[in-house]
């Protein structure tokens, strides 16, 4: 049995976040798999992708600057951190090492934009 410790960050992107986003962890070189979610009830609409490694492995700082330059990128961008507390934290002005710190004890990390891509 292994004794490695793995962890996750789990996005749920919406409206027209999904792309941009992506590409931007891509970018990064920062692995990301959709996660397919089954139910029997309406959910809500967003695309859910999650970051898993080993802990030692999370790219902690990378994440937190992919998600600063991608909320500085347009005004219609929000990334809203929901953490073990029960808090949700919007990102927008935060440094990267607070968004990482923020992001170790994340339970969802809600990633928006209202506008399309090639709508400025």
């Amino acid at each position: 049995m292994s004794k490695d410790i793995y962890t996750s960050v789990h996005l749920t992107l919406f409206k027209h976040s999904s792309e941009s986003f992506l590409a931007a962890l891509d970018e990064a070189k920062i692995p990301h798999e959709p996660i397919r979610m089954f139910s029997t009830t309406p959910q809500g609409s967003g695309l859910v992708e999650s970051i898993i490694a080993l802990s030692e492995a999370m790219p902690w700082n990378a994440i937190a600057k992919v998600v600063i330059a991608w909320i500085d990128a347009r005004k219609s961008r929000e990334v809203i951190i929901h953490t073990e507390a029960g808090d949700s934290i919007q990102a927008k002005g935060y440094s990267a090492s607070e968004i990482q710190k923020l992001l170790q004890i994340s339970t969802n990390v809600i990633v928006i934009d209202t506008k399309p891509v090639n709508e400025s």
